[in-house]
């Protein structure tokens, strides 16, 4: 891959949808009781629970075609941690509510069951216990604390295990007695398939896979068959405006508007339209909320044998949110031509835009393809050799808020305008968790204080 020039993006997860429907744009002036801005997990999520605990009307609008966006150019894993350490979130909101928030993700393994159940969707979930690999005293610190946190809220603590030759073995405070356990090295090198014994500590926790975007597309369909008197689904609609009033919202669009009493923004970080007041004063995402958008960068390549699925993730800092990405890696079960294989997907790479200049069908960079064949290959198959072209290739948007909270529930100025965006964890379950979360609102259930209201 020395002389590799840019290539044409290619995501493995839009590889298996099935062909689309024609192009349904909104032609007509409608009105509506709720309205969806964004048909990738976080606005499906949405639909599906609100409609499946309320009577009321919804008009689902994408920009795009279903799960185009950042859904489709994810890394399709099933996590539950937070981006930042969940003890730091206890500091900021107290144990209570980081708790409460840390066990809400949790169980969003139960809603994404349940959607699937209902729904019929056969997309392939595969789920098992996750590694990651970590060498510093520091890194060992910030996990422990959380795995406190999650003994004092009585949540499951993570299993981790330090190697009787860790160099900071001595120097782990006492009071985490209990919550690590000393095994032999050849047991870390084991759990994080590795021969780099600079790795002398696990922290495993369940995790799994998913094709969110053919998830998502499976559960459209089933919307539109069950719901057909009371939700209506417009693609290729890009909103350009959102007017909030004392009746609710209207979305402005090229050739036509929406009329809803509440409107949801689950559009990640495509944050390309206006929202204001009838009296053209815009309205900011809450302050401290703002969404930053990122670049991640992913390839991935077949296994010449089937392997277990499995998830990895190899800390490079020395210290915790430093600048060097840590490398993630996934081993999946890929159905494709009516027989299955083992793919090996691989990350980390990130690079940070303008939330308004992000295009997905932009080549990538021959650079960043070398850099994950050089730096990130040998993590996720040390015996594949170098410079064999990928399979795929392929970037996709993050929408990171900007203290890494996600972003659910009613604006506290303006309650006809929800959100259900932003990363508060890897993975699309937050996703899942934000969209249930926010039919009960529009059920009109009171709910308690969460660290994800807007604020």
């Amino acid at each position: 891959m020395d002389d590799i020039g840019d290539i044409v993006p290619r995501s493995p997860w839009l590889a298996q949808l099935a062909p689309d429907a024609p192009p349904r744009p909104l032609v007509d002036d409608t009105t509506t009781d709720v309205a969806v801005v964004g048909a990738g997990i976080a606005g499906v999520a949405t639909a599906f629970f609100t409609l499946r605990s309320t009577s009321r009307r919804l008009l689902l609008i994408e920009r795009d075609r279903v799960g185009r966006g950042a859904t489709g150019h994810n890394a399709g894993q099933l996590t539950t941690y937070f981006e930042r350490p969940l003890h730091r979130i206890a500091n900021q909101f107290g144990l209570d509510l980081a708790v409460a928030a840390q066990g809400g993700i949790d169980g969003a393994h139960e809603l994404l069951d349940l959607m699937c159940a209902e729904s019929g969707a056969d997309v392939r979930i595969e789920r098992f216990t996750g590694r990651m690999g970590m060498f510093a005293l520091d890194h060992i610190d910030v996990h422990l604390r959380d795995n406190a946190v999650r003994r004092a809220g009585g949540l499951a603590v993570r299993d981790c295990a330090v190697s009787e030759d860790a160099p900071f073995l001595r120097e782990i405070p006492i009071e985490f007695d209990g919550l690590y356990r000393v095994v032999p090295q050849a047991e870390i090198r084991a759990l994080l398939e590795v021969d780099d014994d600079r790795y002398c500590a696990v922290l495993s926790e369940p995790k799994g896979c998913a094709n969110s975007a053919l998830l998502v597309q499976q559960v459209l369909a089933y919307l539109e068959r069950t719901y057909a008197d009371r939700f209506r689904y417009a693609d290729h609609t890009l909103v350009d405006r959102i007017v909030l009033d004392e009746d609710g919202a209207v979305l402005r669009t090229h050739a036509a508007s929406a009329r809803a009493e509440s409107v949801v923004l689950c559009t990640n970080g495509f944050v390309d339209h206006v929202v204001e007041l009838a009296s053209g004063e815009r309205v900011p995402l809450p302050v401290g909320r703002e969404v930053q958008s990122t670049i991640g960068y992913m390839s991935a390549f077949f296994e010449q044998e089937r392997r277990r699925a499995t998830a990895m993730s190899y800390i490079r800092n020395d210290v915790i949110g430093a600048d060097t990405p840590y490398v993630y890696i996934t081993r999946r079960t890929y159905d494709v031509g009516g027989s299955s294989r083992t793919l090996t997907c691989m990350g980390g790479p990130e690079h940070e835009i303008d939330g308004t200049g992000y295009d997905g069908t932009t080549p990538c960079p021959g650079a960043m393809v070398k850099h994950m064949d050089d730096v990130l290959r040998p993590y996720a198959q040390r015996h594949r050799p170098a410079g064999v072209p990928f399979d795929f290739a392929w970037h996709g948007l993050m929408g990171y808020s900007d203290d890494r909270v996600r972003l659910v529930g009613r604006d506290p100025l303006h309650p006809a305008l929800h959100y259900n965006l932003g990363c508060n964890g890897i993975g699309f379950l937050p996703s899942i968790y934000g969209g249930e979360r926010i039919s009960r609102l529009l059920a009109g259930q009171h709910l308690e204080p969460s660290i994800f209201d807007p604020r």
